[in-house]
């Protein structure tokens, strides 16, 4: 095993928080992984009876990032209890909501500082035109990439920028689907330590075209990052001649900038034509640019352990005339 890769183990925890969690885990059975699953929010709308943690803002109808995080305070313990017994923890959410935003970074950190859990996270990127959104995600982002072991992270501004057509729904398509199949992927695929681009296609069009689109997303999100592995995920290409699969793998190799030797290809059985680009980076990428204060070098910040909260404090001051 490479130094920089790590193992699954077992018994492992998918927990799913927001809309999207809610989404993706619905969408998995026992048939597609054999992890246990747990939903997190503050809308009661995106859980289920069972297995879920309903984080009540009380009589806030409108919490901001941090009430929400304030009122998680309230439900460490019972996180605690809910992680305690897994080994491995994947965290599934969408940083262009205001529930991921505020919460996923407090449950990665509960999971990897505090009870020592391995920890891969997979999280969706807002659109460049969620201006509101971008700077907040973009903490939260580096947030959670300190506290998990491995971090996916799918760009739907990529998506926006190869086919400016697309709607909002078909964005959701392409992004649900390279979650799911991304966690199925996860027991099956050497795990790289660290930062990973996924881009995905939603369209059938013929795999050139498609591995075309993939590498304008990947680079698109790139920013001054280099590519260290990547793997092409193929669904619906097994009656591919494997000449031509060969000659695609090569052309795919050759378009890739560094070390294009280390590329993995995996072909599925599927009714469907699509794919997509798994690509572990490292360096920076453009969601560094979503907050100014990362062009601060690390070494020259002082920074909590604890991303900000705002909770109700009391101050009996006493009236002054």
């Amino acid at each position: 095993m490479s130094e920089d890769c790590i193992e699954l183990r077992k018994p492992a925890l998918i927990i799913g928080i927001g809309r999207i969690g809610k989404n993706i885990i619905s969408k998995l059975n026992n048939n597609d992984v054999d992890h246990d699953f747990l939903l997190i929010s503050n809308h009661k709308q995106e859980l289920e009876i069972n297995n879920s943690l309903h984080i009540d803002c009380k009589s806030w109808i409108n919490p901001s990032t941090y009430k929400i995080r304030s009122f998680l305070e309230l439900y460490k313990e019972e996180v605690y209890s809910k992680l305690s017994k897994y080994q491995t923890v994947i965290l599934v959410t969408s940083l262009a909501e205001k529930t991921g935003i505020a919460i996923a970074p407090i449950i990665s950190h509960i999971a990897k500082c505090i009870l020592n859990k391995r920890v891969i996270s997979l999280v969706t990127m807002p659109f460049g035109h969620e201006k509101d959104r971008l700077f907040q995600s973009s903490v939260s982002l580096k947030r959670i990439s300190l506290n998990s072991d491995i971090n996916f992270i799918v760009d739907n501004d990529a998506y926006i920028e190869i086919n400016p057509h697309l709607t909002v729904g078909d964005c959701s398509k392409i992004t649900d689907e390279i979650m799911l199949n991304t966690i199925k992927l996860i027991p099956e695929i050497t795990l790289n330590l660290g930062t990973n681009l996924i881009s995905g296609t939603l369209e059938e069009n013929n795999i050139d075209v498609g591995i075309k689109d993939l590498i304008a997303q990947l680079y698109s999100s790139l920013g001054t990052s280099s590519i260290k592995r990547s793997i092409l995920y193929v669904n619906g290409a097994r009656n591919e001649p494997i000449g031509r699969l060969n000659e695609m793998l090569n052309n795919f190799q050759n378009s890739m900038e560094g070390d294009t030797d280390d590329v993995s290809f995996v072909v599925t059985d599927s009714s469907r034509n699509n794919m997509h680009l798994i690509a572990s980076i490292k360096g920076r990428t453009k969601f560094d640019s979503y907050d100014p204060l990362n062009l601060i070098p690390d070494e020259n910040v002082l920074d909590w352990d604890i991303p900000e909260s705002h909770p109700n404090i009391d101050l009996p001051l006493p009236l002054i005339d």
